[in-house]
């Protein structure tokens, strides 16, 4: 393998150098390989690019355990590949075995800053500015660098539905991992993508409004209202409307007021005062 500004060979001489006194500048992954090892060829490549991928943010040092073996042994090398990653002079991880991609990547990101999160920054960035589709492409390159990567899938729901796009937000909310599927903030975008739905298939606020003035007790209209005004942001407006519907409502009616609620509640943010305060008033409507 080449020598690259990321990549060097070091033996029992530079490795003071290369690996020890580098490693208080930045991490220092040590692949410890041998020619005859298969493994070990395999995992070259994949550490190579992940290298220029990472441009500086780690070294790689290749050690040829054949020519140093003396320096294998002392660092408790027991097969190949092995490789140890190094922080301020001292071993911090370690794997063996010529794993893929994808797990060399979740190695790496534990200790190295994350090629990915510096995408997702500027896709940030990009839609702050207005240039949502810009984002978009910015996101969709740093999907294809980390497809396991459950923030890349999480920004890319937002951004969807912030272009209005439900279904593509929903196929990119499928993608997250079963464990990141429970966490508030996946249920939340979840929520949204419920009431962007809701929304697209119901009227319009006017015509809503009119109708629930027309009829007090007009409970499906009350709830398409609700659901309106919080796709046009009017929060609190549709709290109150969802919330009137459980206290006049019963059986159906009432419980699919409760779920829009409560996903109402999710999207919001339980730090938000208008979720506590309309929580007890959901509990004592419900008492």
């Amino acid at each position: 393998m080449e020598e690259t500004p990321h990549i060097t060979e070091v033996n029992a001489t530079t490795f003071e150098i290369e690996v020890i006194a580098q490693s208080h500048e930045r991490p220092v992954a040590v692949d410890f390989w041998a020619d005859w090892c298969a493994p070990c060829k395999m995992l070259m490549p994949i550490l190579a690019d992940l290298a220029d991928e990472y441009d500086g943010r780690f070294h790689l040092a290749k050690v040829n355990t054949d020519k140093e073996q003396q320096l294998a042994m002392d660092h408790g090398v027991r097969s190949l590949p092995t490789v140890k990653l190094f922080k301020d002079g001292k071993i911090i991880d370690e794997f063996m075995g010529a794993l893929p991609e994808s797990a060399i990547r979740q190695f790496l990101d534990r200790h190295v800053g994350n090629v990915t999160d510096d995408l997702i920054g500027n896709a940030r960035e990009l839609a702050e500015a207005g240039q949502l589709t810009d984002a978009l492409s910015v996101l969709h390159q740093a999907r294809e660098s980390s497809p396991d990567y459950d923030p890349v899938h999480l920004e890319i729901t937002r951004l969807q539905l912030d272009l209005g796009d439900t279904d593509a937000a929903q196929a990119a909310l499928k993608k997250v991992s079963p464990k990141e599927q429970h966490s508030t903030e996946c249920k939340a975008l979840a929520g949204r993508i419920a009431l962007a739905v809701a929304a697209a298939t119901g009227g319009d606020l006017a015509s809503l409004e009119r109708r629930v003035l027309e009829d007090d007790n007009d409970l499906n209209a009350r709830h398409e209202l609700g659901i309106a005004h919080f796709a046009a942001g009017n929060v609190e407006p549709a709290m109150e409307q969802l919330l009137e519907v459980i206290r006049r409502g019963h059986g159906n009616p009432k419980d699919a007021a409760r779920m829009e609620l409560v996903r109402i509640f999710e999207v919001t943010g339980a730090q938000d005062e208008r979720v506590s305060r309309y929580r007890r008033l959901l509990a004592q409507a419900l008492n």
